[in-house]
């Protein structure tokens, strides 16, 4: 007995122990964080902010004080942006398709050049839908859809699906919505190593396209499976991105995948933008609107 309570107390004694450990941490200088995403249906804007230290909990230090000039290839100014709020900043014109844009960045001192081609026009359609058995499931909501790829010059892809639907609580009903999961046995769209970093963001290029046009099929399950939610629509987009846009959102939702993997290493985000974080890229994109009566 008394050498149980003895093994219980050094036990004890042992579990109690703790050591701090003071982890010297050096404060790098800030640097520029740009986020831009140019679309042809909508105006310039970016977003800037500065990198802060690991243990600096106060929220995003926005950017307020830099100056946004935009300019063509021959380097005729064509706007400079206003900070809105928040660290965005907005320009007066939108993207065209085929154009390019050469962006000036200036802050503290400092000069950043961006130059960027914003994709041409992206020629798709919607051949068929239809409710399906699919890998034993029924009522998956399949869409094929046809892409014309021009052959002379790389492509880049991107597919998402925004669901449209109302959600009865109680005597209330609600609308709202929510990116979906896609999912699709599709060649083209499971082979392309970057289909398998999001589901609810499938991109790919043309890689087994071999200059034909191709008749994609893709869908989504539990539309119709919930008593307490009635799916009203579909928003397909369908998005065209300059090389840039296509490694930037590769990167980011490949971030994303290992994120809560402690044995992976880091992702390096791939921007387009020397001396600082992020990217300022570009793509054309269409939108196609499936309604269910109900």
């Amino acid at each position: 007995m008394r050498y149980s309570v003895l093994y219980i107390a050094i036990a004890a004694l042992l579990i109690s122990c703790k050591r701090e450990i003071q982890i010297n941490m050096d404060n790098k200088p800030p640097l520029l964080v740009v986020d831009g995403g140019l679309s042809t249906d909508s105006l310039m804007s970016l977003r800037l902010s500065l990198t802060q230290n690991v243990t600096d909990n106060s929220g995003p230090n926005w950017v307020s004080d830099a100056i946004i000039e935009v300019f063509n290839p021959d380097t005729q100014i064509l706007d400079v942006m206003n900070h809105q709020t928040e660290g965005q900043y907005k320009s007066v014109i939108k993207p065209v398709a085929d154009k390019s844009y050469l962006f000036k960045l200036t802050h503290k001192g400092k000069t950043y050049w961006v130059n960027e081609h914003v994709p041409d026009t992206l020629d798709c359609l919607i051949q068929d839908t239809s409710r399906i058995i699919f890998q034993g499931r029924q009522n998956f909501f399949q869409i094929k859809l046809k892409v014309d790829d021009p052959s002379f010059i790389n492509n880049f892809y991107g597919l998402r699906i925004k669901r449209n639907f109302k959600k009865i609580e109680g005597n209330d009903t609600v609308q709202l919505s929510e990116w979906v999961k896609l999912e699709t046995i599709d060649f083209i769209l499971t082979e392309d190593p970057q289909s398998r970093f999001s589901n609810q963001h499938i991109m790919f290029s043309d890689r087994y396209f071999n200059g034909l046009s191709q008749f994609l099929e893709f869908g989504v399950s539990g539309l119709f499976n919930q008593s307490d939610q009635i799916t009203s629509s579909l928003e397909l987009f369908v998005s065209s991105y300059s090389k840039s846009a296509y490694e930037y959102y590769s990167s980011i939702n490949e971030h994303i995948f290992y994120q809560n993997d402690p044995f992976s290493q880091p992702t390096l985000v791939r921007g387009n933008i020397a001396g600082a974080f992020g990217g300022i890229v570009s793509e054309y994109k269409v939108k196609f609107l499936i309604e269910f009566h109900n």
